[in-house]
Protein backbone atom coordinates (compact mmCIF):
# COMPACT_ATOMS: atom_id res chain seq x y z
CA UNK A 1 0.00 0.00 0.00
CA UNK A 2 2.81 2.38 0.75
CA UNK A 3 3.11 4.21 4.01
CA UNK A 4 2.29 7.54 2.38
CA UNK A 5 -1.31 6.29 2.06
CA UNK A 6 -1.41 5.28 5.72
CA UNK A 7 -0.09 8.69 6.79
CA UNK A 8 -2.65 10.44 4.57
CA UNK A 9 -5.44 8.25 6.00
CA UNK A 10 -4.33 9.06 9.52
CA UNK A 11 -4.51 12.75 8.77
CA UNK A 12 -7.87 12.50 7.00
CA UNK A 13 -9.45 10.56 9.89
CA UNK A 14 -7.51 12.14 12.75
CA UNK A 15 -6.25 8.67 13.66
CA UNK A 16 -3.99 8.18 16.65
CA UNK A 17 -1.96 5.30 15.21
CA UNK A 18 -1.28 3.84 11.78
CA UNK A 19 0.52 0.70 10.75
CA UNK A 20 1.02 -1.93 8.13
CA UNK A 21 1.52 -5.68 8.15
CA UNK A 22 5.28 -5.42 7.59
CA UNK A 23 5.58 -3.80 11.01
CA UNK A 24 5.71 -0.16 9.96
CA UNK A 25 4.02 2.05 12.54
CA UNK A 26 3.66 5.70 13.40
CA UNK A 27 1.74 7.75 15.94
CA UNK A 28 -0.02 11.09 15.53
CA UNK A 29 2.40 13.93 16.28
CA UNK A 30 5.46 11.91 15.28
CA UNK A 31 6.93 11.67 11.77
CA UNK A 32 4.49 10.77 8.99
CA UNK A 33 6.61 7.81 7.92
CA UNK A 34 7.12 4.48 9.62
CA UNK A 35 9.51 4.35 12.54
CA UNK A 36 10.19 0.89 13.98
CA UNK A 37 12.53 2.12 16.71
CA UNK A 38 9.93 4.56 17.98
CA UNK A 39 7.23 1.86 17.91
CA UNK A 40 9.47 -0.56 19.81
CA UNK A 41 10.27 2.15 22.34
CA UNK A 42 6.56 2.78 22.92
CA UNK A 43 6.02 -0.93 23.51
CA UNK A 44 8.89 -1.14 26.01
CA UNK A 45 7.51 1.95 27.77
CA UNK A 46 4.04 0.38 27.93
CA UNK A 47 5.45 -2.78 29.52
CA UNK A 48 7.52 -0.72 31.97
CA UNK A 49 4.69 1.60 33.03
CA UNK A 50 2.02 -1.09 33.39
CA UNK A 51 4.44 -3.68 34.82
CA UNK A 52 2.58 -6.31 32.81
CA UNK A 53 4.09 -8.84 30.44
CA UNK A 54 3.30 -8.44 26.76
CA UNK A 55 1.08 -11.54 26.90
CA UNK A 56 -1.13 -9.87 29.54
CA UNK A 57 -1.41 -6.67 27.51
CA UNK A 58 -2.36 -8.66 24.43
CA UNK A 59 -4.89 -10.62 26.49
CA UNK A 60 -6.52 -7.38 27.62
CA UNK A 61 -6.83 -6.20 24.04
CA UNK A 62 -8.34 -9.45 22.76
CA UNK A 63 -10.71 -9.64 25.75
CA UNK A 64 -11.98 -6.17 24.92
CA UNK A 65 -11.95 -6.19 21.13
CA UNK A 66 -11.71 -9.86 20.10
CA UNK A 67 -8.95 -11.55 18.16
CA UNK A 68 -8.33 -11.65 14.44
CA UNK A 69 -5.67 -13.64 12.64
CA UNK A 70 -3.91 -12.82 9.42
CA UNK A 71 -2.62 -15.06 6.68
CA UNK A 72 -0.22 -13.44 4.22
CA UNK A 73 1.34 -15.02 1.13
CA UNK A 74 2.96 -13.72 -2.04
CA UNK A 75 3.93 -15.06 -5.46
CA UNK A 76 6.41 -13.95 -8.11
CA UNK A 77 4.76 -13.12 -11.41
CA UNK A 78 5.68 -12.98 -15.05
CA UNK A 79 4.30 -10.12 -17.12
CA UNK A 80 1.83 -12.57 -18.67
CA UNK A 81 0.58 -14.01 -15.37
CA UNK A 82 0.22 -10.51 -13.92
CA UNK A 83 -1.85 -9.42 -16.90
CA UNK A 84 -4.10 -12.47 -16.57
CA UNK A 85 -4.70 -11.89 -12.87
CA UNK A 86 -5.31 -8.19 -13.45
CA UNK A 87 -7.86 -8.95 -16.15
CA UNK A 88 -9.67 -11.54 -14.03
CA UNK A 89 -9.88 -9.48 -10.83
CA UNK A 90 -9.75 -5.84 -11.85
CA UNK A 91 -11.34 -5.78 -15.30
CA UNK A 92 -13.81 -8.68 -15.36
CA UNK A 93 -14.25 -8.40 -11.57
CA UNK A 94 -14.54 -12.17 -11.16
CA UNK A 95 -14.36 -13.76 -7.71
CA UNK A 96 -14.16 -17.31 -6.43
CA UNK A 97 -16.84 -18.89 -4.27
CA UNK A 98 -15.50 -18.24 -0.78
CA UNK A 99 -18.38 -20.05 0.89
CA UNK A 100 -19.27 -16.86 2.76
CA UNK A 101 -21.70 -14.05 2.01
CA UNK A 102 -19.83 -11.06 0.56
CA UNK A 103 -20.72 -7.73 2.13
CA UNK A 104 -18.86 -5.56 -0.38
CA UNK A 105 -15.85 -5.43 -2.69
CA UNK A 106 -13.37 -2.57 -3.02
CA UNK A 107 -11.03 -2.07 -5.97
CA UNK A 108 -9.13 0.92 -4.53
CA UNK A 109 -5.92 -1.00 -3.79
CA UNK A 110 -6.27 -4.34 -5.51
CA UNK A 111 -9.35 -6.48 -4.99
CA UNK A 112 -10.52 -6.47 -1.37
CA UNK A 113 -13.51 -8.59 -0.41
CA UNK A 114 -15.27 -7.89 2.88
CA UNK A 115 -17.20 -10.50 4.85
CA UNK A 116 -19.08 -10.18 8.14
CA UNK A 117 -16.12 -11.50 10.14
CA UNK A 118 -13.13 -10.40 8.09
CA UNK A 119 -11.68 -9.71 4.66
CA UNK A 120 -9.31 -10.86 1.92
CA UNK A 121 -7.29 -8.79 -0.52
CA UNK A 122 -5.26 -9.64 -3.61
CA UNK A 123 -2.99 -6.78 -4.62
CA UNK A 124 0.06 -6.27 -6.77
CA UNK A 125 3.29 -5.08 -5.20
CA UNK A 126 4.14 -1.53 -6.13
CA UNK A 127 7.87 -2.25 -6.11
CA UNK A 128 8.36 -5.74 -7.54
CA UNK A 129 6.64 -8.22 -9.90
CA UNK A 130 4.61 -9.98 -7.19
CA UNK A 131 1.03 -10.46 -6.11
CA UNK A 132 0.22 -10.61 -2.44
CA UNK A 133 -2.87 -12.15 -0.90
CA UNK A 134 -3.78 -11.31 2.69
CA UNK A 135 -6.78 -12.44 4.71
CA UNK A 136 -7.92 -11.55 8.20
CA UNK A 137 -10.44 -13.78 9.98
CA UNK A 138 -11.34 -14.95 13.51
CA UNK A 139 -9.13 -18.05 13.09
CA UNK A 140 -5.77 -18.54 11.43
CA UNK A 141 -7.10 -21.65 9.66
CA UNK A 142 -10.03 -19.74 8.13
CA UNK A 143 -7.70 -16.94 6.97
CA UNK A 144 -5.42 -19.52 5.28
CA UNK A 145 -8.42 -21.21 3.70
CA UNK A 146 -9.52 -17.93 2.12
CA UNK A 147 -6.01 -17.30 0.76
CA UNK A 148 -5.91 -20.84 -0.68
CA UNK A 149 -9.31 -20.29 -2.35
CA UNK A 150 -8.14 -17.05 -3.97
CA UNK A 151 -4.77 -18.51 -4.99
CA UNK A 152 -6.44 -21.54 -6.61
CA UNK A 153 -8.87 -19.23 -8.41
CA UNK A 154 -5.97 -17.16 -9.77
CA UNK A 155 -3.96 -20.21 -10.83
CA UNK A 156 -1.28 -19.69 -8.19
CA UNK A 157 0.34 -22.67 -6.51
CA UNK A 158 -0.36 -22.51 -2.79
CA UNK A 159 2.34 -23.71 -0.39
CA UNK A 160 1.63 -23.54 3.29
Amino acid sequence: MGFKHISAGMEAHDALIGGESSGGLTVRGHISGKDGLYAASLLVEMISVTRKPLSALLGELTDRFGALYMAEYDWALTARSKAGIHEKLMEKKLLPDFGLPIERVSYLDGCKVYFEEGWIIARFSGTEPRVRIFAEMPTRARARELVRTMADFLGLEFHD
